[in-house]
């Protein structure tokens, strides 16, 4: 009779060694493949974001005005403006916007003038009653607003009330920077000039 030979149990488990490690470095591709998918998606979608933020912000802060000292304020850790937007929902108008840092979040106000008596007025407009707050931004590990200088002329803002014109640039600065840093990365500054300022000349 013929002999049949077969794997003796060493040549078994090398072979079930080589197909272990095999199968843990194909796991460890996977998963490593899988975690950098992840992370450029959420690279991806908050570059994304931070791209439609900036748009809308760079759209409703350069028709920003103020109509009257304090209107405007700017500085530190948030900004406040009056501006005409599309309203979502409503008829569009002069609203109150607020923009501020709560947290690790970038959080837009809104307030609704009551009247043009109420637009003209320096008292704190109620924020959030008619429109609720927006979160723009999460993740924000700082937020900081810096006024543009005005050129110097020598005479600073035109304020004289014969023109409509020079009623926009009441305290207004030629514009603003918006500086921010999400999840530990800087990003470059949004700066914004206003189209209601007016330079003396």
């Amino acid at each position: 009779m013929r002999r049949e030979s077969g794997m003796t149990l060493v040549e078994v488990m090398v072979s079930a060694v080589v197909l272990s490690v095999v199968a843990l470095a194909l796991s460890a591709s996977l998963r490593t493949f899988a975690t950098t998918y992840t992370a450029v998606e959420q690279s991806a979608n908050r570059t994304a974001r931070l791209r439609e933020v900036t748009y809308f912000l760079r759209h409703v802060l350069r028709e920003a005005y103020s109509p009257h000292q304090g209107a405007f304020d700017a500085g530190g850790g948030q900004i406040s403006w009056l501006a005409p937007i599309d309203r979502v929902g409503a008829a569009g108008g002069v609203t109150w916007l607020r923009l501020r840092r709560e947290g690790d979040a970038l959080m837009l106000d809104f307030a609704i003038p009551d009247s043009e008596v109420a637009e003209q007025a320096d008292s704190d407009p109620k924020w959030g009653v008619v429109i609720p707050s927006e979160t723009l931004l999460t993740n924000l590990r700082s937020f900081r607003v810096s006024k543009l200088k005005a050129p110097d002329t020598g005479r600073g803002f035109d304020k004289d009330d014969s023109d409509d014109d020079d009623r926009l640039s009441a305290d207004l600065p030629p514009g603003v920077q918006l500086e921010w840093e999400i999840e530990g990365t800087a990003w470059p500054p949004l700066v914004v000039a206003f189209d209601g300022f007016r330079a003396s000349t």
